[in-house]
């Protein structure tokens, strides 16, 4: 493993780790509420290492929900990770199963954003990827235990911590609009998903929005080989 290619990976995390404490550190207080204990708040963000999941879980615990539920429903909301290792698998072709492994068990919506970002940092440099997701992961362990340890001495909702998370996402969609049909793509999947979330009950409008404008980018993209 290559020294100089961890810390340019973990380096690379620095907005994901600015993100992930006080996102972290809301999860904690809210687990500890549910009942568990700084150590299995940890445990969690080690093993399952899944934010939107880990908070539904603990929402489902919260309301003595058995554990069968709450695993299906954590299977569901992280098949997207099949999408996003089998994307990154292909920067890192003839590399061993076990490396492949180990870079998709800590994969994240944010760590993806960051690697794809720029692909000429991650092609065949696992090193970067690990360091990456190793410091990215680091953070979001050391806020959920310390939230479960000292949230009771922070009022999180004063300090905006719940919006934390969606200051994140915003950073990293912001971070990879380089060119003019990018800006297109936000702006139509930001007028869909509002239409989307009025129109359908639940969550739905987050994958529709998704599916469109993946095909709008997808299409977009193809039309702009063609002139060339």
């Amino acid at each position: 493993m290559s020294d100089g290619q961890f810390r340019d990976g973990a380096k690379a995390a620095l907005p994901i780790v600015l993100g992930y404490l006080p996102v972290g550190i809301a999860f904690g207080v809210l687990a500890r509420k549910a009942g568990l204990t700084p150590f299995e708040a940890g445990s969690m963000s080690i093993l399952v290492y899944a934010g939107a999941s880990q908070f539904l879980a603990i929402e489902m615990i919260s309301k003595s929900i058995s554990w069968f539920p709450i695993v299906i429903a954590t299977f569901f909301i992280n098949l997207r990770h099949l999408l996003m290792s089998s994307t990154l698998s292909l920067h890192f072709k003839g590399h061993r199963l076990r490396t492949l492994g180990l870079l998709s068990a800590q994969l994240t919506d944010e760590s993806f954003a960051v690697a794809m970002s720029n692909p000429s940092n991650i092609s065949n440099r696992p090193s970067f990827l690990f360091g990456l997701q190793m410091i990215s992961q680091t953070a979001w362990v050391a806020g959920s235990v310390g939230g479960a340890l000292f949230g009771k001495l922070i009022d999180h909702k004063e300090y905006g911590i719940p919006f934390a998370l969606f200051s994140l996402f915003i950073c990293l969609l912001v971070i990879q609009i380089k060119k003019v049909h990018h800006l297109w793509v936000m702006v139509i999947a930001g007028i869909f998903s509002i239409v989307f979330k009025w129109a359908l009950p639940g969550n739905w409008y987050i994958l529709l929005t998704g599916i469109l404008a993946s095909g709008i980018g997808i299409a977009l993209e193809m039309a702009g080989r063609d002139k060339r």
